[in-house]
């Protein structure tokens, strides 16, 4: 993903999988990105544009966080020839992701 970080973190003794895990971390930070994962939580799979329109941002700015989270190995999308649908690549049971993670 970043091999210059990978690289520097591995010689300070950080393993693969807390490097992932932070890297996360960090992307979750970002509010938008947060959203971005809820919707398709709770919808299965949604495109760029109906995304978009859940959150409130534009479609440019969703499709950038889209494609952090698919670098991060979050999401995963199917294309139909003209529309990618994306989804969670772990889908969440039952419990929103709030819940799950930060114990509301």
């Amino acid at each position: 993903m970043f091999p210059e970080f990978r690289k520097r973190d591995k010689e300070a003794g950080v393993e693969e999988d807390s490097y992932r895990q932070s890297r996360l971390c960090r992307l979750l930070g970002n509010p938008v990105a947060y959203a971005v994962v809820q919707l398709p939580a709770e919808n299965k799979e949604l495109t760029p544009s109906e995304i978009a329109r859940g959150v409130g941002r534009s479609v440019q700015r969703v499709s950038t966080v889209l494609g952090a989270l698919r670098l991060a190995e979050v999401v995963r999308y199917d294309t139909d020839g003209k529309h990618n649908r994306h989804r969670l690549k772990h889908p969440v049971k039952s419990e929103p992701l709030s819940a799950r993670y930060l114990g509301s």
